[in-house]
């Protein structure tokens, strides 16, 4: 049975606040084991778009911690050149407004793409949210055979517990009105000795 496409898009994670799927336990929980092809293609790509955005905001933190120490090391290295005149922090001085300038070129690159990265995270989470609906529908469907197969299996056995009762009855009573009829012949202390020498346990 082909499944109808569910209507799930970014703009529904985030008005739903849906969190992403493979931060949740209970997702986590349920579908570890039970993943669909398309499900670990999309689980792939969020890990990797949340692994980018981990990476750039450590990266700007890394460059604005930089940025303070070169704008202090700036500060110092002018006092320096301004009051003792010493040209031998020209070259430093070099340095640390080169590395500023390649920070203040790097920092926009970088809020931009935190800026964007929200997004695109959303829209992996809704298309894996989709295959997780799709797979949720799979399963239910699945289950449920299953659930019909054993309760078919259920029947059968209890119809033949049934009748395996029905038959131990009878053998019961077959023995007991045996019994009955031999006791009734030969009497009770006859029946004691045969029991002794013929009764097995």
């Amino acid at each position: 049975m082909i499944l109808k496409e569910p209507d799930i898009d970014g703009a529904m994670v985030r008005k739903n606040k849906i969190p992403i799927l493979i931060y949740t336990p209970e997702w986590i929980q349920l579908f570890s084991n039970f993943k669909s092809r398309s499900m670990q293609k999309s689980i792939t790509k969020l890990e990797e778009l949340l692994a980018k955005e981990k990476n750039l905001e450590q990266e700007l933190k890394e460059l604005e911690k930089r940025k303070k120490i070169s704008m202090n090391k700036i500060l110092h290295i002018s006092n320096e050149l301004n009051e003792n005149n010493n040209e031998a922090f020209l070259g430093p001085l070099k340095e640390s407004q080169k590395e500023i300038l390649h920070i203040n070129q790097r920092i926009p690159l970088i809020l931009e793409e935190l800026e964007a990265l929200p997004s695109t995270i959303d829209k992996e989470n809704a298309i894996l949210l989709k295959e997780t609906v799709k797979r949720t529908y799979e399963l239910i469907n699945e289950s449920k055979q299953e659930a019909d197969d054993m309760q078919q299996e259920i029947s059968r056995i209890r119809e033949a517990l049934m009748e395996l009762i029905q038959k131990k009855v009878d053998v019961d009573e077959r023995v007991n009105r045996l019994y009955s009829y031999l006791h009734g012949i030969v009497g009770v202390d006859e029946m004691d000795k045969l029991d002794e020498s013929l009764l097995k346990d």
